[in-house]
């Protein structure tokens, strides 16, 4: 069902209870909860981007949910996660994220696809990660992101492709790469790496790999 671009300020009743894809993208949808799709029991992708969203609340489950677009909106939090089992592909990217609690991501842990790029990120804990043993792709470019937790990627185990590109890193920590594994891409470009000793680690990795 597409409603893009169609102005709403709430989502339209009626919507078939069969809809498998939803595009709400580019309205004014400003707060939403889950359980205004509680119906909607075959729901797999929900796009609601462009909306000038500020909260998202995920109390009422959506167990078939596969796909959750919320980039471009104005989210200052990552909304809770609980109650989306199925979810594979997330994009946050471009909202205004400060900072990521523990444990965000606990809920999903069939999660292949992580967009966070384009928010306000200067920090991450040190498991914000753990147990996500599917993920592909985690795109962190374009954040505030000065340094890294040296344990960040240990529990990615199935990771391909990671984007680091357009922040404020100077250095990683030794061992930041997990020993062994094989990335099909990694992105670092436009950071102030400054070349030091401490940059010795990752100097060594790129020649490696």
């Amino acid at each position: 069902v597409n409603c893009t671009g169609q102005a709403l300020s709430t989502v339209p009743r009626g919507l078939p209870v069969d809809t498998g894809i939803l595009l709400l993208n580019a309205n004014h949808l400003a707060s939403l909860s889950t359980t205004t799709f509680q119906h909607l029991t075959q729901l797999q992708d929900l796009d609601l981007s462009n909306n000038g969203l500020v909260s998202l609340h995920t109390r009422t489950p959506l167990h078939s949910l596969k796909e959750l677009i919320l980039s471009h909106n104005d989210l200052g939090a990552l909304p809770a996660l609980q109650g989306l089992p199925a979810l594979t592909h997330l994009s946050v990217a471009h909202n205004s994220l400060v900072t990521l609690a523990p444990g965000s991501f606990s809920a999903v842990p069939q999660l292949k696809d992580l967009d966070l790029r384009g928010n306000q990120l200067r920090t991450l804990p040190q498991e914000i990660f753990a147990g996500l043993r599917a993920l592909e792709d985690l795109d962190l470019s374009e954040n505030h992101l000065e340094e890294l937790p040296k344990e960040l990627l240990q529990d990615l185990q199935m990771l391909q492709t990671l984007w680091l590109s357009g922040n404020r890193l100077q250095t990683l920590p030794t061992g930041f790469f997990p020993r062994g594994h094989f990335f099909m891409y990694v992105f670092l470009t436009e950071n102030p790496w400054h070349c030091d000793c401490n940059l010795r680690y990752l100097q060594a990795w790129i020649r490696q790999n």
